[in-house]
C-alpha cells in the first residue's frame, strides 16, 4: 500500500511540475543570454555553461569560435585528476590534426585575462570579507568572484563547476583546450588563469567524466578511453525549439542575501555546537531551473 501511496505522490509531482515552473518569480531568477550559452554534449549526458565576456572577452570570443568550426566534436577529456579538474582538447600527444592547425594558426594564443579592473557597474553581493585567498568575496549576476583590498581588481574564483582556459607555463599561451574544476575549490589558480565561464546545468555529468591513474598526472596513455565531446554548440545557434528555457538564481536580492545569512549563522538544531560565522565562496550554490 504505501509503495503505491508514493508511486501517487510522485505522480501528483511531476504532473504539477509545469505550472511550478511557469510561476517562477522574474525578479528572482534571470535568463542568461542564449549567445553565451554552451550546449556541452558528452557521452555521459549534456552540460549546459554559461560564459563570461566581461571577465574573459578573448577567450570567449575564441571558444565561440572553436565551437562554431566544430574544433572539439569528437575530442576527448584527456586529463583527469579526481578532486581536482577534467581538461580537454588536443592533448600534446593526440594525433588528429588539431595540434596541426594549432601550430599554423599561432595567432590561437591568448593574452591571459585573469583579472579585470572595473566592475563598478555591476552589483556585488559581498559573501566573505576578510577570504583565505582575497579582500573579499562574492557574487556578481552569479559568479563567484574575489577583490583586492582596493576593489580595483576582481577576479572569477576556482570553484567547483567553474571552467578555465589552459595555458602552458607563461601566461600568454592558452589556445583551445579547457578545463572544468571538478574538486573543492582549487583556490591557488586564482587570477593566474583565464576563467571564462561556469557550469550551471549538468554538475552531475561532469562528475561522471572518466577518470584515471593519478600515477600518469590523470593523463589518459589511451585516449580512446577518456569521455568523447560529441557535440558542442552555442545555444544561440540551435532552432529554437532545441534551446532550453533556462533561468538562473539572481545573487542581488534580497532572498539571496538572506541565504547567505542562513549560511554563515547554521541556526538548524543539527549544529548543536556553532561553527565560525564564516562562509566559503564555494560553498554557496546558485539555483538553476529549466522551464
Amino acid at each position: 500500500m504505501s509503495t503505491r501511496i508514493n508511486l501517487l505522490v510522485i505522480f501528483i509531482l511531476i504532473i504539477n511540475l509545469p505550472s511550478y515552473a511557469t510561476n517562477i518569480d522574474k525578479s528572482l531568477y534571470r535568463t542568461p543570454n542564449a549567445d553565451n550559452l554552451l550546449y556541452l554534449e558528452l557521452d555521459v549526458g549534456l552540460i549546459i555553461i554559461e560564459m563570461n565576456p566581461l571577465f574573459a572577452p578573448k577567450h570567449v570570443a575564441q571558444i565561440k569560435k572553436l565551437v562554431r568550426n566544430d574544433f572539439y566534436n569528437g575530442l576527448t577529456f584527456y586529463r583527469v585528476i579526481d578532486g581536482f579538474v577534467a581538461q580537454a582538447g588536443t592533448s600534446i600527444d593526440e594525433d588528429n590534426g588539431h595540434l596541426d592547425f594549432e601550430i599554423k594558426n599561432k595567432s590561437l594564443q591568448l593574452p591571459i585575462e585573469s583579472r579585470i579592473a572595473n566592475t563598478v557597474n555591476k552589483p556585488f553581493t559581498l559573501v566573505q570579507s576578510p577570504d583565505m585567498f582575497a579582500a573579499k568575496t562574492g557574487f556578481i549576476e552569479g559568479f563567484t568572484v574575489a577583490k583586492n583590498s582596493e576593489d580595483s581588481l576582481t577576479w572569477l574564483t576556482h570553484c567547483p563547476g567553474v571552467i578555465g582556459m589552459s595555458r602552458n607555463n607563461a601566461p600568454n599561451t592558452a589556445t583551445t583546450d579547457f578545463y572544468i574544476v571538478i574538486g573543492q575549490a582549487p583556490r591557488y589558480l586564482d587570477s593566474i588563469m583565464s576563467v571564462f565561464g561556469r557550469v550551471i546545468y549538468g554538475m552531475d555529468n561532469v562528475q561522471r567524466i572518466k577518470r584515471v591513474n593519478a600515477k600518469h598526472n590523470g593523463n589518459f596513455i589511451n585516449l580512446s578511453e577518456g569521455t568523447t565531446i560529441k557535440n558542442i554548440s552555442v545555444a544561440s545557434d540551435l532552432p529554437k525549439d532545441k534551446q532550453l528555457n533556462i533561468v538562473v538564481e539572481r545573487t542581488n536580492t534580497t532572498r539571496f542575501r538572506k541565504k547567505l545569512s542562513q549560511r554563515r549563522m547554521r541556526a538548524d538544531p543539527f549544529f548543536y555546537e556553532k561553527p565560525p560565522q564564516v562562509l566559503d565562496i564555494c560553498q554557496v550554490p546558485v539555483e538553476t531551473i529549466i522551464l
